[in-house]
């Protein structure tokens, strides 16, 4: 899975800016950022809380990282 394509397919998908996932999501936007650009993974909690602010399930955000 590819998290930073993920991100990005998602944020296109619901219209949402990496900034605006930020402010969702409470995780900071340099780190929002930084798994974009695959310089950094996060935990299954953290991807659990991004779907969430993207309003999808897990499964459908990490298929689109496929």
């Amino acid at each position: 899975m590819n998290l930073g394509k993920s991100i990005k397919v998602a944020c296109a998908m619901t219209e949402m800016s990496q900034d605006e996932l930020s402010e969702e999501t409470g995780i900071d936007s340099g780190t929002i950022s930084r798994y974009v650009r695959g310089k950094s993974a996060c935990n299954t909690r953290t991807m659990i809380t991004i779907a969430d602010a993207l309003n999808m399930p897990v499964s459908e955000f990490i298929a689109l990282g496929e």
